[in-house]
């Protein structure tokens, strides 16, 4: 059992939560319920002396596996009642009248007498084994305190200061590794290298010793972003899959998802994206031994042009002779120095804020060296370490780490001590919230928002009041990144959320101590103990007999990680019925069963990216379900119409469902909605945009769909998006097919459709107005990024510099002529494309790093005022006569089809050459495929209808464009190079 303290609270909120009330006053519970609440408050009161013993003493281990099974039990029995009186409450709203609650009350299965019967009986039952364990704990003589654990007990929650963006701490110790390495990879002639092999530069060492953030520090080094053309990074672990990590070298390069198949394919598509560059790929953490797989791989990497790079992290110095055959370029990282150490240590346990910096600095110096030694030059140690003191005020406490029994343990099963006495002094629901995260595979990328629906869905999140569970979630996720057990956190732009991973490490301890409830494979086999809790797998003849549901009876999640793949007797999963979570992403089956309805304890289904047509409607008994994700999904046709039933849902992600044609009517009486991916505006049938007026919760990013169904400013109005307030994206998307026969009143819908003022990324497409001359987007003063996406028609939008936050503009396909000349000083990044009437930019963009001009063909010339400019991006701008002077941060310039600008760039001889000759990378070539039939995915996605997929595969462009559409795959739309 990972943590027997936190499922004991748990126990006792449920036992005094206000849905157990009327259970509890039926007078054939009352007294067994009483009597469990106080057996209950009798064991947590010796819990914490019996935590400490466990490890010491097998017979109070056994003590307290029995505690945990009991009390799951419990858990089980108290949520159940409170599932059955929320579907008994499902059955008085549903449409059936008399007739219907009369058959109901005669069902053995619903009627409420048969049920409360039923529940007691279990009650009584559970009452008597508590008894007997809670008799037994006089045996071991515990200490009682008195305390009772909450969620700001146990342990300090004080967290340091953070950001929605976590910054990268600062690194100790390796400032001339870094310079060495990137001496080496960036200098071609370090070392004589004949062969036609791509070079490999090793970077091995023990795990925990920095070899990862020492590759991240040169990857991201200035000097090696200007040198190298195309960077690329993949995470490999002992899976040394050529097709999959091919596959992520694609990906990497993209950014998004490459959907080839077969080795052959996927390879040669690697090959015309290196083909002439010099590249660093980045392999991280490799642990192979078999060269015929390494030579598999390399055979894809050996056409980049000189000087190309991969660089691999390993454990293993067999592997890394075995990959970087030079011995100069086999690095050996090294323990961090007793003096290094310290600096480390000290800037995280004494950092501003630290609970310690008030008082008896010189003696907690004294005992953090000691601290510090026992860390053996490790910096995961000492960096997890010394985000615990911080925490920690008292000479007492420190001197408490220091002695503790840890450091004598052996590392078994290659865990540091350093790392479970970081993780024994969490508070116990943290505890319960690190541990789950293992169940991803290793390197796993987990968004927050993700993290955050599993815990709840657990109960791992303790409340606190009026406080919004997800507020105190993002705290734990928070701590848990101040303590080092998640790391390397970063922004998902697409998501709008926060995305981490989690060191090998740290995976192993987490894995490590939840050994005995997480059952984790790669392969056929199914766990033998009937309590397992929590089942993962990634084999792809996944597949459950009766005799494996039997025993994974127990069960509260089940996680397949697969591409493609099906579940033999999908349906008997209804057997599963103490299910939490259940994560089905990729799987290739049109429907859920009916029986899914028999889950009644569950609260996250995730059936993302798969074949899934239709949800059946008994879905709707599902009433305990906060998360229902249904991303990608797109062949989903519909919702359930009795969707509005399901009062307690949180989460509804239906981003990328392109056949859903409308939402179902009534989605306002989900009070609780916090996320929701789309809101498509219903035509004839379904929601209308009027039911968001309400739920003023939706937080993060929303998508309103087909507004054109939207009838005119009121009915914009009535979305009220002005008062949710926790809105940080909005995507405003109009069908950007429609003809010139049809009625245009968008300019008043866009008008109505005004956000909240905290708003930060905005995006406007297939809007059809001549303008955007709205009242409100002057306000949206913290806005960072806004976009014009298919908004042939729009000539004038508003004076954009005037927004002091914006950083990112993005026009596609507009008629627009002019950009405001007001000064953007805070704009960093701007991208035109397909404008081919504007005829002028900006003239002052001070702060512009990266700018993309693609088919603006009635473009002259470019600003003068370009100081800050790093990249730059032209084609098809046959007008453009000259580049601007002053580009001295420059660092990549690529133009094609732009004849005059081509011939001005060229080396020593064009008009030009002077102002770019500094330059590192300059591609001056038109495309190789410019003048062949070649199929090429346009990177954007479009909004169209259903019923206008044929017109556009049907409407060929005039013969003057560039391209013309040949296929649709997956809605994405292809086009044909002519």
């Amino acid at each position: 059992m990972v943590d027997v303290s936190g499922l004991v609270n748990d126990v006792l909120k449920s036992l005094a939560s206000t849905a157990f009330q009327e259970f509890r006053r039926l007078r054939s519970l009352k007294d067994d319920v009483s009597a469990l609440k106080e057996t209950y408050t009798q064991i947590q009161a010796v819990l914490s002396d019996a935590e400490e013993k466990r490890s010491k003493e097998k017979s109070v281990e056994r003590w307290l596996k029995r505690l945990g099974s009991a009390s799951l039990e419990v858990e089980n029995i108290l949520d159940g009642i409170i599932a059955d009186a929320m579907v008994q409450r499902l059955h008085n709203e549903l449409e059936g009248g008399i007739k219907y609650k009369v058959r109901t009350f005669f069902s053995s299965k619903h009627n409420p007498l048969i049920v409360r019967v039923r529940v007691a009986n279990k009650v009584k039952t559970i009452r008597i084994k508590l008894n007997e364990i809670a008799v037994d704990s006089s045996k071991f003589n515990f200490s009682s305190n008195t305390i009772s654990v909450g969620v700001g007990v146990g342990g300090d929650t004080t967290n340091m200061e953070t950001s929605s963006l976590m910054p990268i701490s600062t690194i100790y110790g390796r400032d001339e590794e870094v310079e060495t390495v990137v001496e080496k990879i960036c200098t071609e002639d370090i070392i004589r290298h004949d062969s036609k092999e791509v070079r490999v530069y090793a970077i091995w060492g023990m795990g925990g010793v920095g070899k990862t953030t020492l590759a991240q520090l040169v990857y991201n080094h200035d000097r090696v972003k200007i040198h190298f053309e195309l960077q690329s990074w993949v995470y490999v672990s002992n899976d040394f899959q050529v097709n999959k990590i091919t596959k992520g070298i694609i990906e990497s390069i993209d950014g998004s998802e490459c959907k080839l198949s077969g080795l052959d394919a996927i390879q040669l598509e690697l090959q015309n994206k290196l083909k002439g560059k010099r590249f660093l790929i980045v392999l991280d953490d490799v642990w192979i031994e078999e060269k015929t797989k390494w030579d598999e791989l390399r055979k894809a990497l050996s056409n980049g042009a000189k000087g190309s790079i991969v660089m691999v992290t390993t454990r293993n110095e067999t592997t890394s002779r075995m990959m970087a055959k030079v011995p100069e370029f086999q690095h050996q990282l090294g323990y961090l120095s007793e003096k290094k150490s310290w600096s480390l240590f000290k800037n995280l346990a004494f950092a501003p804020g630290s609970i310690s910096e008030r008082e008896n600095i010189s003696e907690l110096e004294s005992i953090g060296k000691e601290i510090v030694k026992k860390c053996e030059g490790l910096p995961l140690a000492v960096k997890t370490l010394g985000g615990l003191m911080w925490s920690k005020s008292s000479v007492s406490a420190w001197q408490s780490v220091k002695d503790n029994d840890v450091w004598k343990e052996l590392q078994v099963n290659g865990i540091l001590p350093a790392l479970k006495l970081s993780y024994d002094n969490l508070l116990p629901h943290m505890k319960r919230c690190f541990a789950y995260s293992c169940l991803f595979p290793k390197g796993y990328k987990m968004r927050k928002n993700l993290l955050i629906d599993l815990w709840m869905a657990n109960g791992f999140i303790p409340p606190r009041g009026q406080t919004d569970l997800y507020v105190i979630g993002e705290e734990i996720f928070y701590c848990l990144v101040s303590r080092s057990f998640l790391q390397e956190v970063q922004e998902d732009h697409h998501y709008n959320d926060l995305v981490c991973k989690m060191h090998d490490l740290m995976h192993d301890l987490g894995r490590y101590l939840m050994r005995r409830d997480y059952f984790f494979t790669d392969d056929l086999i199914t766990p033998n103990d009937f309590e397992v809790l929590h089942f993962c797998s990634s084999c792809p003849r996944i597949s459950f007999s009766v005799q494996d549901l039997k025993r994974l009876r127990s069960l509260r999640s089940l996680f397949i990680f697969l591409d493609g793949y099906k579940i033999n007797m999908i349906s008997q999963l209804s057997k599963l019925v103490y299910l939490r979570a259940l994560h089905l992403d990729k799987i290739q089956v049109s429907t859920l069963p009916e029986s899914i309805c028999k889950l009644k304890h569950l609260r996250y289904l995730s059936i993302c990216d798969s074949k899934i047509k239709s949800l059946p409607e008994s879905i709707i008994y599902l009433q305990n379900l906060q998360v229902l994700l249904v991303e990608w999904c797109s062949e989903l046709r519909k919702l359930p119409e009795g969707m509005r039933y399901m009062k307690n849902l949180r989460c509804l992600d239906n981003q990328g469902c392109y056949m859903l044609r409308f939402m179902p009517v009534g989605i306002k009486e989900l009070r609780c909605l916090r996320r929701l991916g789309e809101f498509i505006v219903g035509e004839k049938k379904g929601s209308q945009i009027t039911e968001l007026g309400d739920l003023n919760l939706l937080r993060g990013r929303l998508e309103l769909k087909w507004l054109e169904n939207v009838g005119g400013l009121e009915e914009a109005k009535s979305a009220n998006l002005k008062d949710k307030t926790n809105l940080l994206s909005l995507i405003l998307c109009w069908d950007s097919s429609r003809g010139g026969e049809e009625k245009i009143d968008d300019e008043e819908v866009v008008e109505g459709l005004e956000p909240n003022s905290s708003l930060k990324e905005l995006s406007i497409r297939g809007y059809k107005g001549r303008m955007i001359c709205t009242s409100w987007m002057m306000k949206l003063r913290n806005l960072v990024r806004i976009e014009f996406v298919w908004c042939d028609r729009c000539e004038s939008i508003p004076p954009l510099g005037k927004l002091p936050s914006l950083k990112v503009i993005v026009l596609y396909n507009m008629a627009i002529r002019c950009l405001d000349d007001d000064e953007f000083s805070s704009l960093q990044e701007l991208s035109i494309r397909y404008c081919d009437q504007l005829v002028s930019l900006p003239s002052n963009l001070p702060t512009l790093k990266e700018l993309t001009l693609d088919a603006v063909r009635g473009l002259v010339s470019l600003p003068n005022n370009l100081p800050k400019l790093t990249r730059l991006d032209i084609a098809c701008c046959p007008q453009l006569h000259c580049l601007p002077n002053g580009l001295k941060e420059l660092t990549s310039l690529k133009i094609m089809e732009s004849e005059i600008l081509q011939r001005r760039c060229e080396k020593e001889k064009g008009e030009d050459w002077h102002k770019i000759s500094h330059v590192p990378n300059i591609d001056l070539r038109d495309p190789w495929w410019l003048n062949s039939r070649w199929s090429v995915p346009l990177n954007l996605d479009l909004d169209l209808r259903p019923e206008h997929q044929e017109t556009l595969l049907n409407k060929q462009k005039s013969n003057k464009c560039v391209a013309w559409v040949d296929e649709i795959d997956e809605f994405k739309v292809k086009i044909i190079i002519n």
